[in-house]
């Protein structure tokens, strides 16, 4: 490659295009994050209550914990969450990168069938009294769930709806918490998300990621995204909202959402919580691919 080449390639990776450069070659996509899961007491894990009608008891929180570390579904469960970035790292629907909002929501479905079905063939192998299929099917369902959690997470880290909500709320607790397997937030995601451009929904531009539905001159994901408190918007403290970070307020809407999800799902499917217990550990705002 001549000097020439390297320098339009530098270029094209710097303006996040996918274009061709020389012979076909392209920007370099970055390799697969690592796939291990940290062990459950070495993170800041939120433990909820599952679809229970009493607080979780923080007192026990350590118990729990413990509890938990030996749990294999909650073990699948965030599992899930983290090879999400290692399995489906190029997928826009699995991160709502890229505006691909109606593919995330489609992959949100298609997740949570992915669970009904598992969960539906757990039920039929109990009938049998097949223990072992019982097992295996729950297992599956519980990493579906967690592959859901990574996406209804990463849409308040990945896209601007904390900027758009931030303005109108006079506390924290005021901004609605989008559900994106709910039909009503599925209805408010599409009307956000087509506002006039600089006031509609929109995610981070991720030059390797596909499908790529972003209006021409969209942030990218490095400068929009909330995964961590150092990025340029995460680190945004509003002063109206008790200095809080945006990173916080993500923080906040993604475990709300999320014992929301949890909520639902030993709801419809009862046999999870009796397989698993009513107690749920996972992380918030798992982001590996180092965007």
């Amino acid at each position: 490659m001549s000097i020439g080449q390297i320098l339009l390639a530098g270029i094209c990776a710097l303006a996040w295009c996918a274009s061709a450069v020389g012979q076909g070659a392209s920007p370099p996509k970055p390799p697969p994050p690592r796939a291990e899961v940290p062990d459950l007491r070495t993170v800041s894990a939120v433990i909820v209550c599952g679809n229970c009608d009493q607080p979780f008891d923080t007192s026990t929180h350590e118990k729990v914990i413990e509890d938990l570390v030996s749990n294999k579904y909650i073990g699948e469960l965030r599992k899930a969450l983290y090879l999400q970035d290692s399995y489906h790292q190029f997928e826009s629907k699995a991160h709502f990168d890229n505006c691909a909002f109606g593919d995330a929501i489609g992959y949100i479905d298609s997740l949570l069938s992915e669970v009904d079905g598992h969960v539906q063939a757990a039920q039929a192998s109990k009938v049998r009294g097949d223990s072992a299929a019982v097992d295996a099917a729950m297992l599956k369902a519980f990493f579906a769930l967690g592959q859901s959690l990574h996406g209804v997470q990463d849409f308040y880290a990945h896209s601007n709806y904390v900027e758009l909500s931030v303005d109108q709320a006079k506390k924290s607790t005021d901004i609605e918490v989008i559900a994106p397997w709910r039909k009503a937030s599925k209805d408010r995601i599409n009307e956000l998300a087509g506002r006039p451009p600089g006031k509609a929904l929109v995610s981070g531009f991720v030059f390797w990621g596909f499908p790529q539905a972003c209006p021409k001159g969209t942030l990218s994901h490095a400068d929009l995204a909330k995964d961590k408190a150092t990025t340029p918007s995460g680190k945004v403290k509003l002063a109206h909202l008790d200095n809080r970070s945006r990173y916080q307020l993500a923080v906040q809407l993604a475990r709300e959402a999320s014992q929301e999800l949890i909520n639902d799902a030993f709801r419809r499917w009862p046999l999870m919580k009796a397989t698993n217990g009513e107690s749920v550990a996972f992380e918030v705002l798992v982001d590996r691919r180092g965007l």
